[in-house]
């Protein structure tokens, strides 16, 4: 006796599930499934077959990975202009993934091993006030942002399983090993360059009396963020290897 063939054919679309030598154990478990039911002796091989597809599916999930690129460097927008000046909390924060203290800007990168090729990249901000140093006034930076160099940084080399790679949200059954890198930007730190295109915009929370809130805004958008960094740091890019 074998198995029903509808069963077989529902059975047969899973094409992922092969052995090396290309027999399919979904198909094989069917097989032996409908034929114990004629032949009570075959219920143990059938069982067996079935910790078996089990087997090889869990072990195929736990293959699961992802391949690390090299990313260009980012680059900022035509017509950008670098200011320097002291970052200041606008209307909130962003909490950090090492010690959930209050940030502006978390940048976390994860490499491949001793490799600057990027696994995964999450960067976390809250719109901030710039205090400029040069002329005292002030200026909002928002939208897209990418930190390039800063001396408040985490390294770590993570794995599944991690508690960090769980905070970035990476799924359990997601083979990831790496360097992680973390660059944050604090509220009142040190002085900050910061580039990008600078436009007058109308901010209501910055109107004060009949003004109507007019106010030096850099904003960065998707392919070309806002670019921040420790003015200590200019032109320093250091790469630590794991």
């Amino acid at each position: 006796m074998v198995a029903p063939v509808e069963l077989v054919r529902e059975l047969l679309y899973y094409r992922d599930m092969k052995m090396v030598s290309g027999r399919d154990w979904a198909f094989i478990t069917a097989l032996l499934a409908g034929s114990s039911i004629a032949l009570p002796i075959l219920a143990p091989v059938a069982l067996g077959s079935i910790v078996t597809l089990i087997a090889v599916k869990l072990a195929k999930l736990r293959r699961t990975a992802i391949a690390a690129i090299d990313l260009p460097p980012v680059k900022s927008a035509s017509g950008s202009t670098t200011v320097y000046g002291i970052a200041h909390k606008f209307r909130s924060t962003v909490s950090s993934l090492v010690d959930a203290a209050p940030m502006l800007i978390e940048h976390a990168t994860i490499r491949a091993r001793r490799s600057p090729s990027v696994l995964l990249r999450r960067i976390e901000h809250a719109p901030f006030l710039l205090e400029l140093v040069d002329d005292g006034g002030t200026m909002l930076v928002t939208g897209a942002m990418h930190v390039r160099a800063s001396l408040s940084m985490h390294h770590a080399w993570v794995m599944r399983g991690d508690p960090l790679l769980a905070k970035l949200g990476v799924p359990t059954d997601l083979a990831v090993a790496g360097a992680l890198e973390i660059h944050r930007i604090a509220e009142a730190g040190p002085v900050l360059a910061v580039t990008g295109v600078i436009e007058d915009e109308a901010v209501a929370e910055l109107a004060f009396h009949r003004d109507g809130g007019l106010t030096p805004v850099m904003r960065g958008v998707a392919g070309a963020p806002v670019i921040v960094e420790d003015r200590r740091l200019i032109g320093v890019l250091p790469f630590v290897r794991h």
